[in-house]
């Protein structure tokens, strides 16, 4: 585990790299969240949930002692609503042979939206696909992501030629009557009334969306990394 230092608009941010013994160094899944939110709210939405749920992961995977084929990487990013700022300096920070044996990264920023919908990075197919395979066994239809493309820390990655994919819940997007006679929720009403907002809080957490998506990572990251 490293912390990574970086300058932003003239302060200092860090972002935290941990990576799992083991693995093939030449094939690397990475997973990441920003650990940043705007002033203006907790953040607890946008983004504990992404956070919190990488660090679930990453948990699970030294409870279980997981050898995995690939080698594993698990990220958190500082900086990422004042433009990408951590993940950017990250990336920038790899030569092209390093960023080269990044095999895919995983991004999760907002997976617990309070009226959610299930929305899925339409990237890198096969990644695409592990995560709508998930899904189908749950019998919970999904839709391609296009709110947030390219808003977050996935953006540097795709950038650089690296395979990325991720979840997410919903923002400020207004739920439609399809989705919500496929997924629930109020017609009308944006997925996260308290995106960017000081209600931003514990109680804009959908537990059963953040826990859906969290068990989607944890299948990723161990599909992903055989």
């Amino acid at each position: 585990t490293r912390v990574q230092q970086f300058s932003a608009s003239g302060r200092t941010g860090y972002n935290l790299i941990a990576d799992w013994p083991g693995g093939d160094a030449n094939q690397v899944v990475m997973a990441g969240s920003h650990l940043d939110s705007v002033t203006t709210g907790p953040g607890i939405n946008d983004n504990g949930s992404g956070s919190s749920a990488v660090l679930e992961t990453a948990l699970a995977v030294a409870r279980s002692d997981y050898r995995p084929t690939k080698h594993l990487r698990f990220a958190w990013w500082g900086a990422e609503e004042l433009g990408l700022v951590g993940s950017r300096y990250y990336v920038n920070s790899l030569g092209s042979a390093e960023r080269a044996k990044i095999s895919g990264y995983l991004n999760f920023d907002m997976i617990g939206s309070p009226n959610p919908g299930y929305f899925v990075y339409d990237d890198d197919p096969t990644i695409e696909k592990t995560f709508k395979d998930y899904y189908a066994g749950l019998g919970i239809p999904t839709e391609i992501e296009t709110e947030g493309d390219g808003r977050s820390d996935h953006a540097p990655f795709k950038n650089a030629g690296v395979p990325v994919g991720g979840l997410f819940s919903g923002a400020d997007y207004r739920k439609t009557s399809a989705q919500a006679a496929k997924w629930g929720g109020t017609v009308g009403q944006p997925f996260d009334r308290c995106y960017h907002s000081s209600c931003d809080t514990t109680a804009n957490i959908n537990d059963t969306a953040l826990d859906r998506n969290s068990d989607a990572i944890a299948y990723a990251v161990w599909e992903l990394s055989q």
